[in-house]
């Protein structure tokens, strides 16, 4: 193999394809970087054989080939090449680069012992997304996801596509998002789970993305993929069914607000920081008179009390929450206005917004 192409191009390629290369592994091979030539251009593959993600590279191709490289190394010295034409050549699987000013030599391992990687199907159904919308869906979904391995399917986002609309959502038992889309296209109906950390970096890679996402499912091989100019990343569908959560969202309501979303998330900040020895538990009253007040329940650090202006309909009700799940929420909603509505203390609290039209989350209330 042997080639070159600037700098800048190539460490944006290795930069995509880092997400899926694994930290440690029991196969050292998926700690490299697949390269190889294709139609003129650089070929750039990672997998930690949950997630694959290829992306191309523009080049000048003089012979073809292919080699896998420590893709960490890799991509940290291209990073801090000056940016300009670079000149690679592999021999013996020892990949030569050659800058203006620099000669180095990385060892590499065949290209025959790397996995085998997903290739777009051809003959499938497409659902496109637009990349922008995608990226402000899941940055308002994704946070809600769950942590915990042993429940997978609270880990994923769901998306399910019905009848010209695609609904994004995440729960972790104790607070849920739900994100509808509208969307255009001739696709059959589907459900799917898909784990929230690769759907995150699917959004932030493709965010800058002038063409729309292309999103397929290959059910044969349990995959999910997506597609947009010259990047391909395909992830395994989590198994299980997930809940049905649309019979917690309540629809009475003794209690109805609205209120400035930077002040509110000042007073549940400053509460917070008296919360913390309390399991990060406060309490907020909604009084129809007009007044939000938010208070801290330890006393061990002290005491802190916020009040607001708000305007409230319905009964006077206090409410106590995880102040942590309240600050994820207003740290990745930009809206001014918050509306809020709730049937009592212990039922499910519904939050929405006036700039995200199909949008809803839920935060269940503590007991105390």
């Amino acid at each position: 193999m042997k080639l070159s192409c600037l700098q800048e191009n190539l460490s944006k390629g290795l930069q995509t394809i880092m997400y899926s290369v694994p930290a440690k592994s029991s196969l050292p091979i998926l700690s490299n970087v697949l390269i190889a030539t294709e139609n003129g251009r650089i070929k750039l593959s990672s997998t930690n054989l949950e997630t694959a993600i290829t992306t191309y590279v523009g080049a000048s191709v003089e012979e073809e080939g292919s080699t896998t490289i420590p893709a960490r190394l890799l991509k940290d010295f291209i990073s801090n090449l000056p940016a300009g034409t670079i000149n690679m050549q592999v021999k013996d699987e020892i990949l030569a680069i050659n800058s203006k000013t620099t000669k180095s030599k990385f060892n590499g391992s065949s290209a025959k012992d790397f996995p085998e990687l997903p290739s777009f199907p051809k003959k499938s159904q497409v659902l496109e997304i637009d990349a922008t919308t995608l990226n402000n869906a899941v940055n308002i979904v994704a946070f809600a996801a769950g942590t915990d391995t042993s429940r997978p399917v609270f880990t994923g986002i769901y998306f399910n596509y019905s009848k010209g609309k695609l609904t994004i959502t995440s729960t972790d038992g104790f607070r849920l998002s739900e994100k509808i889309l509208n969307m255009k296209g001739n696709v059959d109906d589907f459900s799917v789970v898909i784990p929230a950390k690769t759907i995150v970096e699917v959004a932030k890679i493709f965010v800058a993305s002038q063409e729309p996402i292309s999103f397929v499912l290959n059910q044969d091989e349990n995959l999910a993929l997506f597609k947009s100019e010259d990047t391909l990343i395909a992830t395994r569908i989590l198994d299980g069914q997930y809940p049905d959560y649309k019979k917690i969202i309540p629809s009475e309501h003794v209690v109805k607000a609205i209120f400035n979303s930077p002040e509110f998330t000042e007073a549940v900040r400053l509460t917070d920081i008296f919360a913390k020895e309390s399991n990060n538990t406060i309490k907020i009253r909604f009084d129809p008179e007009g007044k939000i007040k938010i208070t801290s329940l330890s006393e061990e650090t002290g005491q802190h009390e916020s009040n607001l202006n708000a305007e409230i309909e319905g009964e006077l009700v206090e409410i106590a929450f995880n102040s942590k799940y309240l600050l994820d929420f207003l740290n990745n909603i930009k809206s001014e206005k918050i509306n809020f509505a709730s049937n009592g203390n212990v039922s499910p609290c519904v939050f929405t917004t006036e700039d995200q039209k199909d949008f809803i989350h839920i935060v269940m209330p503590m007991q105390i």
